[in-house]
């Protein structure tokens, strides 16, 4: 006798975000494509790569390239990643949209394509979907960020996800990070990050959240046209899982 269910991963196989991984996995305080509003706040163009290894199983890694292009007209993003291996792979392809309401306040979209391919299935899956996020600088002291994922999709199994985030400025160098996420039904994740930068070049980040009590860490390296991110986090029964982005402004 046996019983069959679907599992989804909630977009945790696309996760590409460095920085936000090491802040305990946040979405909409995310600088990265998570929540595209940030894009109407980028200054400069940039191109990136990143990999994501769960568990130091390479079956189970995420690579991906991006490239965030701020412009007066509309300021723009996109996103190609590859997850999975030979027997199981999905395939993401994700363009962004943001543009500012006013001087403190931005709106944006994402709008992404997936592809899944596996040797169960005869043939391979394709699913649209789109979301949506603000971004709103307070004043000097804080921000405040929302975001969805699934908002709209082509494939009912997938749930919505609301994250809501909060950044207060502790000092000049040092943030501290609040986000939580639901689906306001069985879900719900509380994120906390701090974030302190060293002399304008460094960065160390911790994080926690409490969905499976996963503690999170990293850093990151900014020179003049480069920067590199780094992060770790500690699943209670899986174990270490690690991520690094490499980003070039141009």
């Amino acid at each position: 006798m046996g019983f069959s269910h679907f599992a989804y991963s909630q977009r945790e196989t696309n996760d590409v975000d460095a920085r936000a991984l090491a802040l305990g996995n946040i979405k909409a305080l995310s600088r990265n494509l998570s929540n595209p509003a940030y894009l109407a706040f980028t200054k400069q163009k940039e191109f990136g790569a990143s990999v994501y290894n769960r568990f130091g199983m390479k079956e189970l890694s995420t690579m991906s390239v991006y490239t965030l292009i701020p412009n007066q007209a509309i300021d723009a993003g996109f996103l190609f990643s590859t997850y999975g291996y030979d027997e199981y792979r999905l395939i993401q392809g994700q363009m962004s949209l943001a543009k500012k309401l006013s001087s403190r306040l931005s709106i944006g979209t994402n709008v992404t394509y997936l592809n899944e391919n596996s040797i169960l299935e005869t043939g391979s899956k394709n699913y649209l979907s789109a979301d949506i996020g603000l971004y709103y600088r307070i004043n000097e002291l804080f921000e405040a960020a929302f975001t969805t994922e699934n908002f709209l999709h082509t494939n009912s199994l997938f749930p919505t996800l609301y994250d809501v985030g909060i950044i207060y400025r502790l000092l000049p160098e040092c943030n501290l990070l609040l986000e939580t996420g639901s689906d306001f039904n069985k879900y719900f994740d509380v994120k906390a990050g701090i974030e302190y930068e060293i002399a304008g070049q460094f960065a160390v980040r911790a994080g926690f959240r409490t969905q499976l009590k996963v503690p999170s860490t990293g850093f990151a390296y900014f020179g003049s046209q480069w920067k590199t991110d780094v992060a770790f986090f500690l699943h209670p029964v899986m174990g270490i899982s690690s991520a690094i982005g490499i980003g070039y402004y141009f």
